[in-house]
């Protein structure tokens, strides 16, 4: 080889060594001394001492330094008096790494909960403590962990829901609270303000207080006018029900704190002993805030191996609702102005809001590997305004400026990859697995997301076809998306789109298992506006009201998909618009029960042209449609494949034939090698071994307790 050739190799080499240089390791540990040196025999005690020995070290580099810090902490649990914030003097820089990581197997966990003490037992069973911070009203907290499991405080009914009658004082500017039925509640009900009303409407949730309860006109009062009156948000024949009444308080395992004493009582599970219970309470709404200055974000930066738990969340003295989403609520790990910081092999566990939110300025972060369980709310939210208290905006006014105060607001190309976001909803059922929400270019990739009480993923969240959207190229692929809804809110889905979102893709999900209370319950739902998407090589089965749904959009292609068992309509279309609204191609449709094959509106599908437009405003076919029963009346009125081609020019080319399974009632929907699927262009793919994370062995190796919930999940709608 020529000698010149070995030379520039030779750079090369010492280049890349250069840049993968350990440049210098911060020792930190429970029980260490932040005096310390921050060295392996006398480490620190906290995590803002190993930042702030990070920030004297950056200092003492020359600039552009190439290399890596590393802080390694010690397994097990560090209190946070703060939440930790790193900023750009704590992070890398583009020549130099810093790594905050475990040391090694033993996870150290880093809680914004206060381990409480000075319980006594009394002769009913029952522990006391009074807290002096909450009595003084220093202190609030609606959550309790009691052996790393969650309690709940007592409510009304126990079991099951009251339901509401009207509303209270409904005007124009809002509601003013409602009226119940029977003698469901109790004016003299001690503490009152600090009695909650957790309110189901239809996709979104209250939690609102009252100043009274008046037994003359059986309404409760809230201390003010709730915004928002629209019927999907308003409280006629609302399910609810009335929590932290003291009243109530006795079942094991519930637990109650009076405000106006500081007495903190639990009741305790059979079992559970005094001496050998630790019991926490979250005191911080944010754990780990990562955000830089203006101008200057938080770059090359990698947080893993590290386990955030314990954050709070509790409802405001005016209450609390969000329109949709739950997207007012707090994350217990912030980002904004951050780009290139990784989360890898985290947990994030037991916490009040959302787990993660991704605000303005964070671009090109990656999430891989990481547990996100007992939430309050969802997993994560991208996209700003919402981090933190944020107040709702117009979605309009989301798009107004690219920056603000000379630092750019866009939030683009998160990845999420490979994590399991489950056990949400807890406090607030309306949270997503993942929302996104005006940003482009993100990827949320093999996760499993389940056990919600709402949608798995939602992309877009502008309403109709305004323009500009900053909500495109997003892309939604191998996930695992199953337990979702559970009869507690209604219009969800597995994948729920808004609004104009070009290049946006769904592809290689397996969704099943969704369940709307009312209404709703999709696999895919292409709602308000949804325009562009592309939808392709999804497995949905065993669904509520149907694989696919489109209230209105324009031009979105849903391809080579399977739809299988959805209870009430195989594939639904509601709004009629005077434009195409979607292709549906190459695609199997298979039900083995009483619903239909089309449900809801189909006008608009005769090819032909009236006054010079179109008059088909969608595209059937070719598809495979089969029931199990084998019978071919299965197209709107009654008619065969036949009779609806005919009728309509729809579905040229479909066929209405059996698509060969393998074992389609154990939901195996691998096609068999004589399957005709290939008549009408479909392509097989496999999901078995691609969907969910792709190495289940790196996540955290953390034993999840069980998750208690408050909702009636065996609860059904009367008018069903």
């Amino acid at each position: 080889m020529h000698k010149s050739v070995w030379i520039i190799i030779s750079v090369l080499s010492l280049a890349f060594i250069s840049r993968a240089e350990t440049v210098k390791k911060i020792y930190v540990a429970p029980g260490g001394d932040d005096n310390a040196a921050g060295s392996r025999w006398r480490p620190f005690g906290s995590f803002s001492r190993a930042q702030a020995a990070v920030s004297e070290y950056k200092k003492s580099l020359p600039q552009g330094a190439v290399g890596r810090i590393e802080v390694l902490f010690n397994g097990g649990e560090y209190t946070l008096i703060e939440p930790v914030r790193i900023g750009p003097e704590h992070g890398g820089t583009e020549t130099l790494q810093v790594v905050y990581r475990a040391r090694d197997s033993k996870i150290p966990v880093f809680s914004g909960g206060r381990r409480i003490s000075g319980w006594a037992a009394g002769d009913d069973g029952v522990w006391r403590t009074v807290l002096p911070e909450v009595k003084s009203g220093g202190w609030r907290f609606s959550q309790l962990f009691v052996n790393g499991e969650r309690r709940f405080r007592p409510r009304l009914p126990q079991q099951g829901y009251f339901t509401s009658q009207d509303n209270f004082e409904k005007n124009d500017n809002g509601i003013n609270g409602f009226i119940y039925r029977d003698n469901d509640l109790d004016p003299a009900w001690v503490n009152l303000p600090d009695v909650e009303f957790h309110v189901l409407h239809v996709w979104s949730a209250s939690r609102m207080r009252a100043v009274a309860i008046d037994p003359d006109k059986k309404a409760v009062r809230f201390p003010s006018t709730r915004a928002f009156n629209s019927y999907w948000s308003d409280f006629k024949d609302r399910r609810y029900w009335a929590e932290n009444v003291k009243e109530a308080f006795g079942r094991e395992g519930e637990w109650y704190l009076d405000t106006g004493t500081g007495e903190l009582a639990y009741k305790p599970k059979h079992g559970e002993r005094l001496e050998k219970s630790s019991i926490k309470a979250p005191a911080l709404p944010q754990l780990l805030i990562i955000s830089g200055h203006e101008n200057q974000p938080v770059v090359n930066t990698v947080i893993e191996g590290l386990h955030f738990r314990h954050s709070q969340w509790y409802t405001p003295p005016q209450g609390n609702f969000t329109p949709q989403g739950e997207m007012n609520i707090s994350a217990a790990v912030e980002f904004s102005r951050a780009r290139d910081v990784t989360i890898n092999r985290c947990a994030f566990t037991q916490l009040g809001g959302y787990a993660m939110a991704f605000g303005p300025g964070a671009h090109s972060n990656t999430v891989d590997l990481c547990l996100m369980a007992d939430l309050g709310a969802g997993g994560v939210k991208i996209g700003p305004p919402y981090v933190g208290y944020s107040v709702i905006e117009a979605p309009s006014n989301h798009l107004s400026s690219e920056k603000q105060d000379g630092t750019e607001k866009t939030t683009t190309s998160i990845t999420i990859s490979n994590c399991r976001i489950i056990s949400g909803g807890r406090i607030h059922p309306a949270g997503h697995g993942v929302w996104i929400g005006h940003s482009s270019h993100n990827r949320i990739l093999h996760n499993d997301i389940s056990d919600l009480y709402y949608t798995a993923v939602a992309i877009g969240w502008t309403w109709g076809y305004a323009e500009p959207s900053r909500s495109h190229h997003n892309e939604v692929a191998f996930n695992h998306m199953h337990k979702i809804g559970q009869g507690v809110l209604s219009d969800m889905g597995g994948v729920y789109t808004l609004g104009v979102s070009p290049g946006t893709t769904v592809h290689n999900n397996l969704i099943h298992d969704i369940h709307a209370y009312a209404y709703g319950g999709w696999g895919l739902y292409t709602d308000e506006g949804s325009t562009g998407i592309h939808m392709y090589s999804n497995l949905v089965h065993d669904v509520k009201t149907g694989g696919f749904h489109q209230h209105y959009g324009r031009e979105n292609v849903i391809e080579n998909n399977i739809f299988a068992n959805s209870l009430k309509d195989q594939v639904q279309r509601t709004r009629d618009e005077d434009h195409l609204s979607f292709f549906f191609r190459n695609n199997i449709v298979y039900w083995d029960n009483d619903g239909n094959l089309l449900g809801s509106n189909w006008k608009g599908g005769v090819r032909g042209d009236k006054d010079g437009k179109p008059t088909q405003h969608y595209e059937l076919g070719p598809n495979i449609y089969w029931h199990s029963s084998g019978k071919q009346d299965i197209f709107p009125g009654g008619k065969t494949l036949e009779q609806w081609q005919e009728e309509t020019g729809q579905d040229a080319g479909s066929l209405v034939t059996d698509p060969m399974f393998e074992n389609p009632a154990k939901s195996d929907f691998r096609l068999k090698p004589e399957s005709p699927a290939a008549r009408i262009g479909f392509k097989p793919f496999e999901l078995t071994d691609v969907v969910g994370p792709r190495d289940p062995s790196g996540l955290p190796d953390i034993v999840l307790a069980p998750v208690p919930t408050m909702y009636d999940l065996s609860h059904k709608n009367p008018a069903e």
